[in-house]
């Protein structure tokens, strides 16, 4: 009985993060507005039916895939950072220019999300606000970390924090438009050079 159950447990688990990932593809391919329902079931591969065992509707579909596929990015790209000992600047500085972590195509999910909904619902704008927050604090805590070990002088590392989030927006969106990943590039450069400017205060 208990495998039974285990079993169950397991498929509807599955059958939910079908449902997390071909809603995030979708709306990060095709915006909110423009990802069909119809075609995040048949991407998932689940019937309606079971995707109302999990939510009511699209939209709330889309803010969990949204909410738990950037939240799951962040910690990847950032916790590990956080985590480690020392060095926090090498290994920042070393994520910044793996430029294979960006999708310069379809740029950046938070800002694309923002831009399109953020001004005419509520839930989607509350939700993103909260995203960019987590996204802006990971960047703080770990300058908060090289602070602590001397990788950086004392400084603001609030505004420090939200300089490099408005410069990498600006760099994604930049090769975006373009499509040219250099910019994102040359604009990293850069932004790390600031950055390493603070180690001397």
């Amino acid at each position: 009985m208990r495998k039974v159950l285990g079993d169950s447990n397991k498929m509807k688990e599955t059958t939910r993060q079908k449902l997390i990932d071909a809603t995030y593809e979708e709306v990060y391919s095709n915006g909110y507005q423009g990802a069909a329902l119809a075609d995040i079931l048949a991407k998932a591969g689940v019937h309606k039916g079971s995707m109302y065992h999990f939510f009511a509707n699209k939209k709330e579909m889309a803010l969990a895939a949204i909410q738990e596929k950037i939240s799951n990015r962040f910690f990847e790209r950032y916790g590990k950072i956080v985590a480690l000992k020392r060095g926090y600047l090498d290994e920042f500085f070393s994520g910044l220019r793996d430029i294979s972590q960006r999708d310069f195509k379809r740029g950046c999910p938070i800002a694309n999300i923002v831009q399109e909904m953020s001004n005419i619902d509520e839930d989607f704008n509350t939700a993103m606000k909260s995203i960019y927050s987590q996204f802006r604090s990971n960047i703080k805590m770990i300058f908060d970390k090289a602070v602590e070990v001397g990788e950086l002088a004392q400084c603001d590392t609030d505004k420090l924090a939200l300089f490099t989030t408005v410069a990498l927006e600006g760099a994604i969106l930049s090769a975006k438009a373009s499509g040219e990943p250099q910019d994102f590039v040359d604009s990293v450069e850069i932004l790390i050079h600031y950055i390493e400017s603070y180690k001397h205060g």
